[in-house]
């Protein structure tokens, strides 16, 4: 797992800043996953994935942050589902204060005005959100079923490896997936993915496996089809495959890191905080910056399989932002077309 520190002079909170990725189906929030820390002041609203990332982060960040600073953080959990609100709420369930996103969905939310601005200029997208980690999407496995580790081109061939597989039901990363299982070098994933022809190939090769998906939204549904068994291989998020693993899960679950995805994800804030809650967003990004708090979270969340060798593609954040709304829609055409 690579994380990425929030401290020094370039990585400060409401400084400039790269941002996160998603797309803004984002900030839809679903009931609070639970009131994880309360402090004897004020509460901070986070919203943040759900499974074992939203668990380490509790453990390493928003406890020990609430007994530090006597502010308390309410976590909720989102899985960029659904319609983003118009306006921030002034209050409520939906009032977060502060969003771990993709690098994507940051940048068109920082455009959209959707994020508080956090420095350079008004056209820019990489000023609305400061990084937190990288996470990997990578091969999952039943090593049960096939003792040998598989590549993206294993994982279309349904005859050799009869089965379900898994894979987001999202554009992002499920595109790439599919050049690079068409023989495309990933190197060249995000150039031929920027034409007609190379997203034609990507929609035909989905095509050959359409009858075998099985869809997942989130990280920790990623991990939950491997681990019961509902698909023999799928894309997946490494970290919660390894946590599941840790916990003794059902079954022997391989992880490929030979051409996974490399995606980051940062922190964003809503914009129309007061000041106090802005102080507090703020103090609780310098505490996350912490080396202790970093390393501490680093061993509760493996976000990258075991293999020094695999170079994982960077997910090109700058892309999806100017292609994504054109790619959802054609994906979200092609999933509505009969099969």
């Amino acid at each position: 797992m690579k994380v990425i520190p929030l401290s020094g002079p370039s990585c400060l909170p409401f400084r400039p800043s790269r941002p996160l990725s998603g797309i803004l189906l984002l900030l839809a929030l679903s009931a609070p996953a639970r009131v994880d820390a309360r402090g004897s002041g004020h509460t901070l609203a986070v919203a943040t994935w759900g499974g074992a990332l939203g668990k380490a982060q509790d453990q390493a960040f928003f406890q020990p942050f609430a007994r530090a600073r006597g502010v308390g953080v309410r976590r909720f959990a989102w899985d960029g589902d659904g319609q983003v609100p118009a306006n921030r709420p002034a209050r409520g369930r939906h009032a977060w204060a502060m969003a771990l996103m993709e690098d994507s969905t940051a940048r068109i939310a920082c455009m959209q005005g959707q994020l508080q601005r956090l420095g350079g200029a008004p056209g820019s997208a990489d000023a609305c959100s400061v990084p937190a980690l990288h996470d990997g999407i990578v091969l999952a496995w039943d090593r049960g079923r096939v003792p040998t580790a598989p590549r993206w081109s294993d994982f279309w061939d349904v005859v050799r490896y009869p089965g379900k597989r898994g894979l987001r039901k999202d554009p992002r990363s499920t595109l790439e997936i599919a050049l690079m299982a068409d023989g495309v070098a990933p190197g060249d994933v995000y150039a031929l993915l920027a034409t007609p022809e190379g997203v034609a190939r990507a929609f035909h090769k989905l095509s050959q496996l359409r009858p075998y998906i099985v869809w997942w939204t989130t990280a920790a549904d990623s991990a939950r089809i491997i681990g019961n068994g509902s698909v023999l291989m799928t894309s997946a998020a490494a970290g919660e495959v390894a946590a599941q693993a840790a916990t003794g899960g059902r079954r022997d679950v391989g992880l490929q890191g030979a051409q996974g995805l490399d995606d980051g994800l940062s922190w964003g804030i809503a914009p129309g905080l007061d000041a106090g809650e802005r102080d507090r967003a703020r103090d609780l990004l310098h505490y996350m910056a912490g080396s202790d708090r970093v390393a501490r979270f680093a061993a509760l969340y493996r976000a990258r399989p075991d293999d020094a060798a695999a170079q994982p593609l960077p997910m090109d954040a700058a892309f999806w932002q100017d292609h994504l709304p054109d790619l959802a829609r054609k994906f979200a055409d092609w999933l509505a077309a009969p099969a």
